[in-house]
């Protein structure tokens, strides 16, 4: 896994590590299931993929 997408000239950060995730989550209070981190986890690796191209960031 890796860490989080650096914000870019004010934007945010998509948490990707356990410990980002576990901090955003808890921030809202938002409990995180253990039968549901992997797909937490894949869908917030998509939604970094939609920031990245939406930021020009992956030459798409």
């Amino acid at each position: 896994m890796t860490t989080s997408t650096p914000p870019r000239s004010g934007g945010a950060a998509v948490p990707r590590s356990h410990a980002a995730i576990d901090a955003a989550a808890a921030a809202v209070g938002l409990p995180i299931p253990q039968e549901c981190r992997p797909g937490v986890e894949a869908n917030l690796e998509l939604l970094e993929s939609h920031v990245r191209r939406m930021r020009a960031e992956d030459g798409e």
